[in-house]
């Protein structure tokens, strides 16, 4: 079952959040850090971002105005995972919720996480590619 996560739901966002960290091979860029992370979740649920939790999966966003145009509150994903298959179940959570509260919703894709079959998926739900992004770690 999807639904919004609570505060009470950090311990196993941690948990999915490390794991997908290994998978995604984020230490070779930003590491993991769980007192980070903690306290990354528990400002986005305290402060009505849309989260959603699956036993097996989550999915977080922010909502802000956009900067071109702040008649537009839109979403940016900041995590996706699922280790099971309610992967898409989560991102229809997450539409749903944008659907309602933003104009647009921005989703990634990770280089080291199958980024064309993710790439895909996106465009047969009806999103556009707009732009690359590129990490220089100092």
């Amino acid at each position: 079952m999807i639904r919004r996560a609570t505060l009470g739901d950090i311990p196993q966002l941690l948990a999915m959040g490390e794991r997908f960290s290994e998978r995604a091979k984020l230490a070779e860029h930003v590491g993991y850090d769980p007192a980070s992370m903690e306290a990354t979740f528990a400002a986005l649920i305290e402060n009505d971002h849309p989260v959603f939790i699956g036993e097996r999966g989550a999915i977080g966003a922010t909502l802000t105005r956009h900067p071109f145009n702040a008649a537009h509150v839109c979403a940016q994903e900041l995590f996706w995972w699922s280790e099971g298959r309610e992967g898409l179940a989560l991102l229809k959570a997450l539409e749903g919720h944008c659907a309602v509260h933003a104009h647009s919703l921005l989703m990634i894709t990770l280089e080291a996480v199958e980024p064309e079959r993710t790439g895909r998926l996106y465009e047969r739900r009806g999103y556009a590619p707009v732009e690359h992004s590129y990490l220089k770690v100092f």
